[in-house]
């Protein structure tokens, strides 16, 4: 028994060191034609005020989603404070730059201890809360894609980007065709061969997560007030454009480019944050760069973009997680000292 969990723990270990390596590698190799002294440059180009104005939205679109987890919390039978959850989910995201998912067992654990909610309870909730945040984050792509052909076009054709495919043509709703018809072949095979494929641990771990995606939507739909539940989603992720547009037009060079194009380097950028990747460090960087150029934004000022938009949020985060973290102990004081005389 000591020697599996030994194994498992070296494999988590070294799951996390090629990772984080991978991230630290693929951001030395975007960023391997930029001096750092442009970058330095470069910030003398933004608008200080944008900037300071974004860190507002982003501590509204964290009171949004704590107000939104209370919601998922409250059918279990507990009803944790507003400041509480509103902190537990400033160190969750502190977390995550640790350990990829760390800050969802964090918060857990927080609401656990200053709220005595049981943790498998509230581990149940993150998962919904999880699939709506694909649910949405999936629409929105599509939206996006479906808005702005030139995007896709970009990624198909990338010496065609900056503007220069509008329009539909013959070879790219060839491409479009044959992807999808693709992935129905793939979905059928699997249909197909699903007998075979439920001995496998993979095909196992796909389709418990698939149950629970489906447990997560029905929760949702059960919620005393579901239409609430998706207005502070919509709240969330339109907070999440604002960070994202604020500091694109605070970028003198980028100041001119239209909201779509801050949307799309949403988009592409939460595909990188999402990879198992700590603080998604690297892989969001590409995505976003990447999205940044198809626009036609030289590539230079790009990556003093991408930079920014990357770094203000995480030294926010890091900043904010913090003072969260120290803030917990000293707000929950008084009820620590209640609990201990009434046992």
């Amino acid at each position: 028994m000591k020697r599996t969990q030994t194994k498992k723990v070296l494999l988590n270990i070294l799951k996390y060191l090629f990772f984080f390596g991978a991230g630290i590698l693929l951001f030395l190799w975007v960023y391997r034609d930029q001096n750092p002294t442009q970058i330095i440059e470069g910030l003398a180009q933004f608008n200080p005020g944008w900037v300071i104005i974004t860190f507002f939205v982003v501590m509204l679109s964290h009171l949004f989603r704590a107000m939104r987890w209370r919601m998922l919390i409250e059918p279990i039978g507990a009803k944790p404070g507003l400041l509480n959850t509103f902190l537990a989910i400033l160190v969750m995201y502190l977390a995550n730059y640790a350990l990829p998912r760390l800050g969802e067992v964090t918060r857990c654990g927080i609401l656990k201890k200053y709220e005595k909610i049981p943790f498998s309870s509230l581990l149940g909730t993150v998962v919904v809360e999880r699939a709506a945040d694909v649910i949405f984050l999936g629409l929105v792509m599509i939206g996006v894609l479906l808005a702005d052909w030139n995007m896709l076009a970009g990624f198909f054709y990338p010496e065609q980007s900056g503007f220069e495919r509008k329009e539909l043509d013959i070879p790219g709703l060839a491409v479009i065709g044959i992807a999808a018809g693709l992935v129905l072949l793939i979905i059928l095979i699997l249909w197909l061969s699903r007998e075979r494929l439920s001995k496998w641990p993979i095909f196992q771990k796909i389709k418990g997560f698939g149950a629970k995606f489906i447990e997560g939507l029905r929760t949702v739909m059960q919620l005393r007030k579901p239409w609430l539940f998706i207005l502070l989603t919509v709240g969330i992720y339109s907070c999440y454009f604002l960070m994202t547009w604020f500091i694109v037009i605070a970028f003198e060079p980028t100041s001119g480019l239209s909201p779509m194009v801050s949307l799309a380097v949403l988009v592409m950028g939460s595909v990188g944050m999402v990879l198992p990747v700590q603080g998604g460090i690297g892989t969001y960087h590409f995505f976003a760069l990447e999205t940044l150029v198809i626009y036609g934004v030289s590539r230079q000022d790009g990556q003093i973009l991408t930079f920014v938009l990357y770094g203000a949020t995480t030294l926010f985060v890091v900043v904010v997680g913090a003072i969260a973290l120290g803030l917990l102990p000293i707000v929950n004081k008084g009820s620590r000292v209640m609990t201990t005389e009434q046992e």
